[in-house]
């Protein structure tokens, strides 16, 4: 049984230390407490937004969709990536750390700058290339070719791979894991005409062979997105003659 539910149940109020990681890109960091009441079903965004009406005005953090679609509210929960509207105070312990992203430059409190992200992904030619045809061909729902890609879309581009990545900390010219995942969804589309470009493209000293498939990628995904995995097969498909 949780903290929350033992104290719900002995008629006493829940409430949990939020410890959040203060500062900007020109500041020291700081850490701050607040104390917050804690309701039934409340995620740690609901908690952050109760500090900035209730007891911090300046207290800044980025979201948006409030519903785990959108990615914007990712940032480090205990420790470790997740969406902060997805994850329920009630599923952690009386004290919850928030902190920034990893591995992108710090712009205010919890909000970091995404621009490295999304050039690791422009990089990479995210675009499907079709050729001439202003249609592609269908590939239909039951094609085995079709499940292999199926798997490894629907990212939100919310960051939690790149920030939990060691390869990205290590090399700030590494593409990232979501770039990558991304890579292989067009590789592993027949009607993709720019698959030996893109194989080459990421298989440099800075690409798929950097990788040291560590999982943290897969553990954080919000969308259950493995792209170790992904990366994985692009090796394979780099290998072939």
């Amino acid at each position: 049984m949780s903290w929350f539910r033992r104290k719900v149940g002995a008629g006493q109020k829940a409430a949990v230390t939020v410890r959040a990681r203060r500062g900007s890109a020109d500041d020291p960091h700081h850490w701050q407490t607040y104390t917050v009441a804690v309701t039934p079903k409340m995620s740690v965004l609901d908690a952050l937004f109760d500090i900035l009406e209730r007891q911090d005005p300046t207290l800044s953090f980025r979201y948006s969709c409030r519903a785990q679609m959108c990615g914007s509210c990712a940032m480090l929960i205990d420790g470790r990536e997740g969406l902060a509207c997805g994850r329920r105070l009630e599923t952690l312990g009386p004290t919850v750390t928030v902190e920034p992203l990893r591995h992108l430059p710090l712009v205010k409190d919890l909000v970091v700058d995404m621009a490295p992200f999304f050039a690791g992904y422009a990089a990479v030619d995210p675009t499907f290339a079709g050729g001439a045809t202003d249609v592609p061909a269908l590939i239909p729902p039951s094609s085995g070719l079709r499940a292999a890609v199926d798997q490894h879309l629907g990212c939100i581009s919310c960051g939690a791979c790149y920030s939990a990545c060691p390869i990205v900390g290590a090399n700030p010219r590494y593409a990232g894991p979501a770039a990558l995942n991304r890579v292989y969804t067009l590789v592993a589309d027949v009607r993709d005409e720019a698959t030996a470009r893109r194989l080459a493209m990421v298989s440099g000293a800075d690409g798929i062979f950097s990788c040291r498939c560590a999982g943290n990628c897969v553990d954080v995904c919000p969308v259950n997105i493995a792209p170790m995995f992904a990366i994985q097969r692009l090796r394979r498909r780099a290998a072939q003659p």
